[in-house]
């Protein structure tokens, strides 16, 4: 059980609870929980955090991501998104279990110093499941469902495994990692969506990423890539769908319809050249869930929440040519309470009874002026991850300083990873 904390003299608490900004509060922490937030007093052994001068706000969660694949930043860039795979695919024949591992711990090292308390992750399973729990970050995952290289029983054995070791884990969240219907024969899908619905726990899928995954289906099936999904038992209240820029408004109805949930990846998209849009205005209007993601740091390249906000901002306004089609206030939302639905979490607010995950972020002069009025738009358009101070993650200090929860400190811990695996892989 992780002790008591108490932030006290918070100059602003974005709470994102109906959207309450606080000036001059505290707030107290005790059993992974939020015990009180605004006119709090300290308690008898709480542990305390002076906020004075510094911003407090939910957790950003990662909806989409590739943790190891910080080891592949860099690599390739620029080129068109077939040559690109197929150099990833290279070097990841390389990646062992402990490198897959250790490339995980640098990706959440990377999350943690950025403000992400949570993400949804699609790579490996029990090894990253591994350096999340050194860390304490928060990560749904599962083995990868691809059929497109061998047989999928083996992997199908994996997930099911993986669902029943990680079922009711306080950080770790099963889930199932479909990878995408280009990459699996219909009989793959058909039994993920099985292991999902038979699980109760979210299927995970890219869909709709390129024009060509959507022709090539519909031109083998005469079925869309949602519709696929659909054909084959797939898409169900809690199926997470990654990318969409290729998504007709017939299957954003049929998402809306079903209750499934959406992520979006502007920087991802954008720099792979993949064409689409992702209508979020449209979306958030239909009531569909949408979430925000990196995609892994391969094809963004960096992990930090704070710029996928801005950039989800921006494409939006430019693409409708409408200042107000994503607000910073949707955005955040995004990045928060949203993202905490698509994977079965109440938090995403800071508010009492709710799961203590929260950043602390020092106000320095990029921010100013700050008034209660122009802080949301702050965090959108101006912070950047280098601004977080402090990560707590179920109430514990996760990242405080530079010091992760074990001691070490955090950018001589990646350099440490980056000597140990880079060598090997090229």
């Amino acid at each position: 059980m992780t002790e008591s904390l108490f932030l006290k003299d918070i100059w602003f608490t974005h709470t994102m609870d109906e959207g309450r900004i606080l000036e001059g509060a505290s707030l107290r922490i005790e059993d992974g929980t939020i015990r009180g937030v605004g006119r709090v007093k300290k308690e008898r052994g709480d542990e305390v955090l002076d906020c004075r001068g510094a911003i407090v706000m939910p957790g950003l969660v990662n909806s989409h991501t590739h943790s190891p694949m910080v080891l592949l930043r860099g690599l390739n860039d620029d080129a068109p998104l077939d040559d690109w795979l197929k150099t990833m695919w290279e070097v990841e024949e390389k990646i062992t279990p402990e490198i897959e591992e250790l490339g995980a711990e640098w990706g959440f090292i990377e999350m943690l110093l950025t403000g992400t308390t949570s993400c949804l992750d699609m790579y490996g399973s029990f090894n990253v499941a591994g350096a999340a729990e050194r860390l304490g970050i928060r990560v749904a995952n599962g083995p990868p469902l691809i059929s497109r290289f061998a047989p999928a029983d083996e992997r199908l054995k994996d997930a099911r495994r993986y669902v029943e070791t990680y079922r009711g884990h306080e950080r770790i969240t099963p889930v199932v990692n479909l990878h995408s219907i280009y990459t699996n024969d219909t009989e793959t899908i058909a039994k993920a969506g099985e292991l999902s619905r038979g699980s109760n726990v979210p299927l995970h899928v890219h869909c709709s990423e390129t024009r060509e995954e959507v022709f090539e289906n519909r031109k083998e099936w005469g079925r869309l890539a949602v519709e696929e999904l659909n054909e084959q038992g797939a898409l169900w209240e809690k199926t997470v769908l990654a990318h969409l820029g290729w998504a007709s408004s017939g299957e954003f109805r049929m998402i809306r319809d079903t209750g499934a949930g959406a992520v979006h990846c502007p920087v991802s998209n954008q720099k792979l050249g993949t064409g689409g849009f992702f209508p979020f205005r449209d979306v958030k209007d239909l009531g569909i869930t949408v979430g925000l993601g990196t995609d892994g740091a391969a094809s963004n390249n960096s992990l930090d929440m704070f710029r996928e906000m801005k950039a989800m901002a921006l494409l939006q306004k430019g693409q409708y040519w409408d200042p107000g089609s994503a607000s910073s206030d949707d955005v955040l939302r995004c990045a928060t309470v949203n993202g905490n639905r698509l994977i079965g979490s109440e938090g995403g607010m800071l508010k009492e009874g709710l799961p203590a995950d929260m950043i602390v972020l020092d106000a320095d002069s990029t921010l100013m002026p700050l008034r209660k009025d122009t802080l949301g738009s702050a965090l959108v358009y101006s912070a950047t991850g280098s601004l977080v101070r402090t990560t707590i993650i179920c109430g514990e200090i996760c990242y405080d300083r530079g010091i992760l929860r074990d001691g070490k400190n955090a950018r001589e811990r990646v350099r440490e990873i980056a000597k140990r695996t880079l060598p090997r892989l090229y």
